[in-house]
């Protein structure tokens, strides 16, 4: 419990919010009664495939963080956070508008718990340094792809020849 608390409270608003998404996203987000039957479906369908899997992934992001793992990401956790909160918000707020039907109320839960994830990312952005940070580490990853508005990097001497070995005294007869 002491290494929950000691991380970032962004960390901890994103872990919260998505142990409870995780778990939303097994109950009935659409539902309808037919006479005697009823059929319902969760959260796992379309777009909420991409939503679970990206929950899954950020909570095993954060608990690697509390385990103290050290995980090398080509990114800093503040970034990291920022990309996984927002795609999981857009693949949440997706699933819901695109399975408008019969959606019950463990849909909109589950949208406000991914904008509880969204929060606690734009906490961790805030306490990073902010937007500016962001577009600083993104911009430097730019330019380390190779893409065409990268610098060139400065010449290079061409390598010196290596010097002729030591001449052995001429012991040819005359």
């Amino acid at each position: 419990m002491d290494r929950i608390s000691a991380l970032p409270r962004g960390m901890q608003l994103m872990l919260v919010g998505g142990a409870l998404l995780l778990i939303d996203s097994f109950f009935h987000w659409q539902s309808v009664d037919l006479g005697p039957v009823s059929v319902s479906r969760n959260a796992w369908h379309g777009w909420g495939t991409l939503m679970g899997l990206l929950t899954i992934v950020l909570l095993v992001w954060l608990a690697a963080r509390v385990a103290a793992a050290d995980i090398k990401l080509p990114i800093s956790d503040t970034l990291a956070g920022a990309v996984l909160g927002v795609l999981i918000v857009l693949s949440t707020l997706l699933k819901v508008l695109a399975d408008n039907e019969f959606r019950t109320v463990w849909a909109w839960i589950g949208l406000l718990l991914a904008l509880a994830i969204a929060a606690g990312a734009w906490l961790q952005v805030m306490a990073g340094g902010g937007i500016e940070t962001l577009r600083t580490e993104a911009s430097g990853m730019k330019m380390r792809s190779g893409g065409s508005d990268a610098p060139m990097p400065p010449p290079q001497a061409p390598p010196q020849a290596p010097p002729p070995p030591p001449a052995d005294e001429d012991v040819s007869a005359p």
